[in-house]
Order: C-alpha cells, then sequence, then structure tokens
C-alpha cells in the first residue's frame, strides 16, 4: 500500500519550484504525483496523460476540502486533486491511496482516468459529510449497527481481516455487508414507532445476490450500562489488537466512514439494545426497488412496518450455516 502521508513528509520547501512532486512508482504505467505546494503547504495529486485522452468534464469541481482541475497544455492535460483544508489530511490521503490502489491494475489512460471518476464521485459523498462536529446522529447510528454486526461476525469467529473487506458500508455501496454472494443490510431505530426506513430503492434490491438479509436493532437511549459508538470501537480494537495490520485497515475503514478519534467527546451517547431482529429478503418481501418503480422516480425513500414482515424472520444460526457454506 502507498503511504502518501509519509511521502508528503519528505518534501521541503524550495526556492526554485513551486510545486514539490514525487513520482508515484506504484503505478509506473501512468505518470502519477503526489506534490505539495510549498507556499501554501497544501498537498495535492497530479496525473498527467496524453492530449487524446478522454477526460470527463472537471471544470469548476469541487467539494468540502478538495478541489479539482484538468489544466490543458499543447501535448498533454493534466488532472491536479488540491487539499484546501489541511485538517482533511487524513481522509485526504486516504482517498487519494484508494485512487492508486484502483488503477493499478488499469492498462490505459482512459481505463485509469475513468476509474478515478468513480471514485472522487464515491469520496465526495464522505467529504460532503464531514463537518467539525463529526457525524449526525443518524450517522453515528448507521455506523453503530454496522459495528454491531461486524463485532458478532468476530465473536463467531469469522476472520476480521476477511469482514472487514466485506464491509461494504464505508465505500457507500448498496449493501452494507457482502459475504460472496450473501449480502447484508444493517439498519438500528430508536425511533417508538414499529417501522425501519429504508434510504434507497437499491438497499433492498436482490438482483445477482444469492441472498439479502435485512438486520434490525431496535434501540433506546439510555444514561449508563449501554452500547456507545465509542465502546463498540474499543471493543473491536481489543478483539483485534493482535493484528497491526488488520487493526490499521480497522481505522482507516473507520475514517472512510466518517469517524475520526478527534471527535472521540462528540460520541458518548448509550445505547440499550432492546431486540435484534434477522428478516431473509426475498422476491415476496415488501419493499421497493428499480423493478417496480415508476419510470423517472429513483433515489427513493420509505418505511417497512414491522408487522408487514413478520413471516420473514429467521434464525441467525440459520444465517451463519449459509455463510459458512460460501
Amino acid at each position: 500500500m502507498v503511504d502518501l502521508k509519509s511521502i508528503w513528509a519528505l518534501h521541503k520547501p524550495s526556492k526554485d519550484e513551486l510545486i514539490i512532486k514525487t513520482r508515484i512508482e506504484a503505478v509506473p504505467q501512468f505518470n502519477c504525483f503526489a506534490a505539495t505546494n510549498h507556499i501554501t503547504g497544501n498537498h495535492l495529486y497530479i496525473m498527467s496523460v496524453s492530449k487524446h485522452c478522454i477526460v470527463p468534464e472537471f471544470k469548476n469541481f469541487k467539494f468540502k476540502g478538495v478541489r479539482i482541475e484538468m489544466f490543458n497544455y499543447n501535448d498533454s492535460k493534466e488532472l491536479n486533486i488540491y487539499l484546501i483544508n489541511n485538517e482533511l489530511k487524513d481522509v485526504f490521503s486516504l482517498f487519494i491511496e484508494n485512487i492508486i490502489e484502483e488503477i493499478i491494475n488499469t492498462t490505459t489512460e482512459n481505463e485509469a482516468i475513468t476509474t478515478t471518476s468513480n471514485i472522487i464521485q464515491k469520496w465526495k459523498k464522505l467529504f460532503d459529510k464531514i463537518n467539525k462536529q463529526g457525524l449526525t446522529v443518524e450517522q453515528q447510528k448507521g455506523l453503530l449497527g454496522e459495528l454491531l454486526f461486524l463485532n458478532k461476525l468476530i465473536h463467531d469467529n469469522f476472520n476480521p481481516h476477511y469482514v472487514l473487506t466485506c464491509w461494504t458500508g464505508p465505500d457507500f455501496e448498496d449493501k452494507d455487508f457482502t459475504l460472496g454472494s450473501t449480502c447484508f443490510e444493517v439498519k438500528l431505530t430508536t425511533s417508538k414507532l414499529p417501522r425501519i426506513k429504508i434510504t434507497s430503492e437499491r438497499q433492498l434490491d436482490t438482483t445477482n445476490i444469492s441472498n439479502l438479509y435485512l438486520i434490525h436493532y431496535s434501540a433506546e437511549n439510555i444514561k449508563e450500562n449501554g452500547v456507545s459508538l465509542n465502546s463498540i470501537i474499543e471493543t473491536i480494537r481489543e478483539k483485534i489488537s493482535k493484528n497491526s495490520a488488520t487493526l490499521k485497515f480497522f481505522n482507516e475503514r473507520l475514517e472512510a466512514s466518517g469517524y475520526f478519534d478527534d471527535d472521540y467527546e462528540n460520541y458518548t451517547t448509550q445505547y440499550g439494545i432492546k431486540t435484534t431482529t434477522f428478516y431473509k429478503v426475498d422476491k415476496t418481501f415488501p419493499k421497493l426497488t428499480n423493478s417496480n418503480l415508476p419510470s423517472g422516480i429513483y433515489n427513493t425513500s420509505y418505511y417497512i412496518e414491522n408487522s408487514a414482515i413478520e413471516a420473514f424472520i429467521t434464525e441467525y444460526d440459520k444465517i451463519i450455516k449459509v455463510l459458512k457454506n460460501e
């Protein structure tokens, strides 16, 4: 894995150069650089391609903490991704490292640029939700639900590193976990109303999936002896602490989810888990998907009443048997 922070740390101010850059050797087939503007101290990522390369429109493309520009020269084009808020240095390095990891196996500039564009769109969602107060309450509950399930899998002797690679929630995928051809969507609610909110028509879509399960944690706010976002993270870290690579990977996944240790004091709310319910989502499960939405309708959210899906409740042990056979 490329350690961009170490590369940037070696960049020293120069009287002769405004931009100090180091070629990224992990992608020798492309002209990619980790760079630093020695006047502002801001870091950036540069990718130079031929003038014939097809590049998406990046004009005035800017999101929180990041600016993207495309420069056209006589014989080349140059993509520049700037970090404009140094407080986001850690997440920015993960962002650029993700780009590098994804283009390592590409062979053409067009393919690499398309892949880069897709990753930019994905990470924009994360940068847009970052604020000085950290995650919102709803984002905290969403992450807590995912971590509760992740912790359960580790407790049941699934390889922690494997489970972390299957945790697709931080990547803004449609499902929170993808273990082989079996997927999981996790919800944690504190509402007194017996319902579950589904935030898009893709979350319960079973297309190209062998098995899909909906996990619902029903919780309530309590003053003590509950589980908080901080406490479940400490529990998981303790379980995987003997493997430094897995622990590092877990911390990176947390940051990709928008959780940073600097915001620790914002995540002390404790929850008491009242019930944990597992549902098997099949073709007859009541849901909205791309296939049954009217043309032109998309990104829809809706509620499902718990009473309407009681017939789909399944046992956790049965799910484990399915996973063991993956």
